[in-house]
């Protein structure tokens, strides 16, 4: 049933190009990548560093707040298993190979997105997967006054509420680091801070690139037509 709603949503996507909303859904489906990602914590049982002054309550919101994230995402956007799949199938049906032509400027951005994101992150460290994406929610909308006017739901979240639980545990984590090793508080750099800045750059750098449509494929495809 899952996957018949993802072929709809691709289906939808390409009867009007635009390539704004390609490039909105874009970075939805790469909040979803990340999202996928995400272990749930158990309020009861977890020494996670990363919520280590977290109540039982914040933790619930945190799992509760990417459960139901997720879940509008899978039925709203084309998440990255349906866009991979679709150029997968690409040569083997006409329908595949239209939706693959039509969804190419969301290769072209989600490659933009990972490879920054790629970029920036230290090899061997412990990655965020859910703080990274609220932090680009929070970038994307707070820092950059953008708007997810077509989606209600992601004007409705919130985010501030989510940001400032891990706000909270990254100054207790700096302050025990800084008692055991007798370093300044500012001067120490925890995992939460590398989401933040990771996430800046990615929505900053994604905000200045434009997808270029490739003026050769164009001709070709008009070659085609004429040939016909």
């Amino acid at each position: 049933m899952q996957q018949d709603k993802q072929f709809q949503l691709a289906i939808e996507q390409c009867q009007t190009i635009n390539l704004q909303k390609l490039k909105v859904d874009t970075f939805l489906l790469v909040i979803h990548f990340l999202l996928k990602d995400y272990k749930k914590i158990d309020p009861h049982k977890t020494q996670d560093p990363m919520t280590v002054c977290a109540s039982k309550e914040e933790i619930q919101f945190i799992n509760s707040s990417v459960a139901d994230l997720k879940s509008y995402l899978e039925n709203n956007i084309i998440v990255s298993d349906t866009l991979f799949s679709i150029f997968k199938e690409q040569n083997k049906s006409l329908i595949f190979d239209k939706l693959s032509r039509n969804l190419e400027p969301m290769k072209i951005y989600y490659k933009h997105l990972i490879n920054t994101f790629s970029s920036r992150l230290k090899n061997g460290s412990d990655w965020i997967p859910e703080l990274l994406a609220f932090s680009l929610i929070y970038n994307y909308k707070k820092e950059h006054n953008k708007s997810f006017l077509s989606y209600p739901e992601l004007e409705n979240i919130a985010i501030e509420k989510i940001v400032n639980i891990y706000n909270k545990n990254n100054l207790e984590l700096k302050k025990r680091i800084s008692e055991k090793s007798g370093i300044s508080t500012w001067k120490i750099k925890t995992n939460i801070d590398e989401m933040y800045d990771v996430s800046e750059l990615m929505v900053m750098k994604y905000l200045q690139y434009n997808y270029k449509i490739n003026p050769r494929r164009n001709s070709k495809n008009r070659d085609k037509r004429k040939k016909r």
